[in-house]
């Protein structure tokens, strides 16, 4: 059996996560912009690859070498966005920081807390990137006479090596899986600062501070 130390403070991960989706709540219209942000850079993303796939399927080039800059780009900005929005989520939570530290938490509680919430943005931005990215490369496919639904459709349910970023899945689910991955990385990786500041916090400064 494992020995706890005397006064060790434990946080479970189910509880973290309670607390999580609360904060997400009661944050709501802040949440809903940075998870638009994340929605449109995966939407980009997977509207570019699945067009690439299209004319690929009808004879054309595939992924050019510019398509990787102009999506490193958008989800660069994408990135300092969600760094931005959580940098003033941190601001209008100073007060409610130093509470849960004065009641015990760790650092790294807190930077769990934070974790937890951009794992959540992150995957319904890139659920929701997707669909909509999805949704925009069939209508590109249907209002294109060179391509057309059919040649689309065939696109998405196999493999394509002009799409290597879906690697060896059908198209469709290799940008499933890698948007939905891209979104939860870049959203943990644009909140590690936030998140490592928040936890660093002082917690009588944390309760004396007025926005």
């Amino acid at each position: 059996m494992a020995s706890v130390e005397v006064g060790e403070v434990r946080l479970p991960l189910s509880e973290a996560i309670y607390i999580s989706l609360q904060n997400v709540r009661r944050r709501f219209a802040r949440v809903a912009i940075t998870t638009a942000s994340v929605t449109l850079g995966i939407a980009f993303f997977v509207s570019l690859m699945m067009m690439a796939s299209f004319q690929a399927q009808v004879g054309g080039a595939g992924v050019q070498p510019y398509m990787y800059w102009l999506l490193f780009i958008s989800l660069l900005v994408c990135g300092v966005g969600i760094t931005n929005s959580m940098l003033i989520a941190v601001a209008e939570r100073y007060k409610e920081i130093g509470t849960y530290k004065c009641l015990g938490a760790l650092d790294r509680h807190i930077l769990e807390m934070f974790l937890i919430e951009a794992i959540l943005v992150g995957g319904i931005g890139g659920l929701a990137g997707y669909v909509i990215g999805l949704v925009a490369a069939v209508i590109y496919a249907v209002v294109n006479p060179s391509v057309g639904l059919q040649s689309a459709l065939i696109a998405l349910v196999k493999p394509n090596p002009a799409v290597p970023l879906a690697g060896p899945l059908p198209v469709a689910a290799g940008l499933l899986v890698l948007g939905v991955g891209i979104a939860v990385l870049l959203s943990l990786i644009a909140t590690l600062y936030p998140a490592y500041y928040a936890a660093r916090l002082n917690p009588a400064e944390a309760l004396r501070y007025e926005i």
